[in-house]
Formats: C-alpha cells, sequence, structure tokens
C-alpha cells in the first residue's frame, strides 16, 4: 500500500512540480528503463527511486545471489520482489537489519534481524514476520555505538 501512496505521491509531483519532483533524483534518472513523465521528472513504478533501482538490477543482473538492506534498504528490497516475477534462476539469501518485511517471495530464504531495543525499525516494520532474529540492538550498524547491530557477526548467523 505504502509503495503506490509513494508512487502515485511522485506521478502528481512529477506532472504538477517537476522541479520538486526532481530533487534528490539523479540515480532515479540514471536507472535503466525509468519512467519520466512529460515534462522529465522520474516517476516510481516500484514504490521509491531505491526499489527501481534494486528491480532494475535484479533484473538485468540475474546471477545475483544475496540482497541485504539496512531499514529503509529493506524496503527498497521488499517492493522491489514484490515487482519481480518469482522466474528468478538462483535462490537468493535476503538479509534484512533494522526493518522487518514480508517473507512472500518465493525464490528467496530470509534472515531478518530487529533489535530488541530498535523502536525506529519496529515502526518501520509493518510485516508480521514469525521468525526472526532479536538480538539486543538499537537501529544502528556503527559497531562503535554500543548496543549496535553487529552486521558482520549477524551474517555468520
Amino acid at each position: 500500500m505504502y509503495d503506490r501512496l509513494q508512487s502515485a505521491t511522485q506521478s502528481l509531483l512529477a506532472q504538477l512540480a517537476p522541479t520538486l519532483a526532481m530533487i534528490g533524483k539523479d540515480l532515479a534518472r540514471t536507472t535503466p528503463g525509468h519512467a519520466r513523465a512529460v515534462t522529465g521528472a522520474p516517476i516510481f513504478l516500484h514504490g521509491s527511486a531505491a526499489s527501481d533501482d534494486v528491480h532494475a538490477i535484479l533484473k538485468d543482473v540475474r546471477s545475483i545471489t544475496r540482497l541485504v538492506g539496512h531499514s529503509k534498504g529493506a524496503l527498497a528490497i521488499e517492493n522491489a520482489l514484490r515487482s519481480l516475477s518469482d522466474s528468478h534462476p538462483e535462490k537468493m539469501s535476503v538479509m534484512t537489519f533494522g526493518c522487518l518485511i514480508a517473507e512472500d517471495h518465493t525464490v528467496a530464504d530470509y534472515g531478518q534481524f530487529l533489535g530488541k531495543l530498535d523502536w525506529l525499525g519496529f515502526l518501520n516494520s509493518a510485516a508480521q514476520v514469525a521468525n526472526y532474529h532479536k538480538p539486543l540492538a538499537d537501529h544502528s550498524t556503527n559497531a562503535v555505538i554500543p548496543l549496535s547491530l553487529h552486521v558482520r557477526d549477524l551474517m555468520r548467523v
């Protein structure tokens, strides 16, 4: 639902306020096959610029077997996977940190981590995931900060 609302908002901005719609969208304008309004502003097909980028990469680079995302990056992965068919040739490993996503893509094995002290990640997690890892950590992935998610160590779990 959120990705459709974001796409609709970007489409409206692209038509009515193209200068505003282009702010911070330099990468989106370089994504192969990206959509544009007649004003030249990008239109997001898969929820956001990041989701469009992940979708385009997965579509063109069929050998990718692992996706890792933290917070908003996890949401971009979820949107991109939702927009792909289940015909990806390899079984993918999807690891998310600081945000739980729906585990509904059949070619993916999921490993999800949401810290027990991560209120931001909890708020971002719309998915009801039954089995996820709950380390004693907050939202940060900066290993220097106490109680942060130590991604390198967690990826071995």
